[in-house]
């Protein structure tokens, strides 16, 4: 009798919010699984020391995939992320070493961040550039930027920056993992409690409609890429504290894993659909799985297949999701 006093606005709200909870059970699920088998297999896994290195690692990886969420959920990908993150780390060690003070060094992180994704935005907004087909020029431009910039790897020798990078809260929480909590708290209050964040749902659902209702689809777009840029930025940044060093080719080569775990996470490459929580869910998905591999010793080689296949996987299950082989 209820379900019969139902509008026909709700019915699709309500059915909304059941595929989406199941998406995210069954993401859960298969962590667990995953959690299980390499638990069985390695007494290293479930180990304290472990579940914060999977942490640490997945938290650069999360910041990064929190700012391509925002753009994939508006249809756009943004692959220059890994490029930019090389760029500002190479630019903020540089300025380091040359004697300015580990907050002037963030403060730059913040405004290379901001740059890139200015130059990614103005291309896809301004110049009406197909996303993918600009982040793949700007990879490239970026990339090759960062080797003219220094064609050599440059030390970090900062010990707030190296803490930053390596450091952990009381001895145990990586401070990587507390600054990735941050990210995802802002972007996920940006998406779900903002006009913002209706805004992208809608541009990236019916660019066409959205414009009609009098959203400013291109405003929005501008924004989205920035947002892209800060985070890649910052994780580029982290990932040179992390290591210790910067190098003109960090990232290169793996741009295809933040992608996957966004994809997984059950962002639709067509756009207007997906949570910022099923990114979180593949991001850990992916981390195990690296992790797992690595404690048994299997081949880099074969880690790659993996994360090949995973990308594959990903991918048909967003076109089964979709909907597009009931179409044909």
């Amino acid at each position: 009798m209820a379900s019969k006093n139902l509008t026909m606005n709700e019915k699709p709200k309500f059915w909304r919010r059941v595929s989406d909870l199941g998406n995210t059970l069954s993401l859960a699920i298969a962590l667990l699984i995953l959690c299980i088998v390499w638990s069985s297999l390695s007494p290293y896994f479930f180990t304290v020391q472990n579940i914060m290195n999977v942490l640490m690692f997945a938290s650069i990886l999360a910041i990064r995939a929190s700012g391509l969420t925002v753009s994939m959920i508006l249809g756009g990908m943004d692959i220059s992320q890994n490029a930019v993150g090389a760029v500002t780390g190479l630019l903020c060690v540089l300025f380091s070493i040359s004697g300015a003070p580990w907050w002037q060094v963030l403060i730059l992180v913040v405004l290379l961040g901001l740059l890139m994704g200015v130059i990614n935005a103005t291309l896809v907004t301004i110049f009406k550039i197909a996303a993918i087909i600009t982040t793949l020029g700007t990879m490239q431009i970026f990339r090759g930027t960062a080797w003219l910039i220094k064609d050599a790897t440059v030390m970090v020798t900062d010990p707030v920056l190296i803490a930053l990078g390596r450091g952990r809260l009381f001895g145990v929480i990586p401070y990587v993992t507390l600054i990735a909590l941050v990210v995802l708290i802002v972007i996920y209050y940006l998406l779900n409690f903002t006009s913002f964040g209706r805004k992208v749902y809608m541009v990236g659902g019916n660019e066409r409609a959205s414009y009609l209702s009098g959203i400013n689809a291109s405003r929005v777009k501008f924004v989205s890429f920035v947002i892209s840029g800060l985070t890649a930025g910052m994780a580029g940044f982290l990932v040179a504290c992390q290591v210790g060093a910067a190098l003109p080719q960090s990232g290169a080569g793996t741009e295809m894993n933040t992608i996957s775990a966004v994809i997984l996470g059950g962002i639709s490459l067509s756009g207007g659909k997906g949570k910022l929580s099923g990114t979180i869910l593949g991001i850990l998905i992916l981390q195990t799985i690296n992790n797992g591999l690595t404690l048994l010793s299997v081949n880099a080689y074969f880690q790659m297949v993996v994360s090949g296949g995973v990308l594959l996987v990903a991918v048909m299950i967003d076109v089964v999701r979709s909907g597009a082989l009931k179409k044909q």
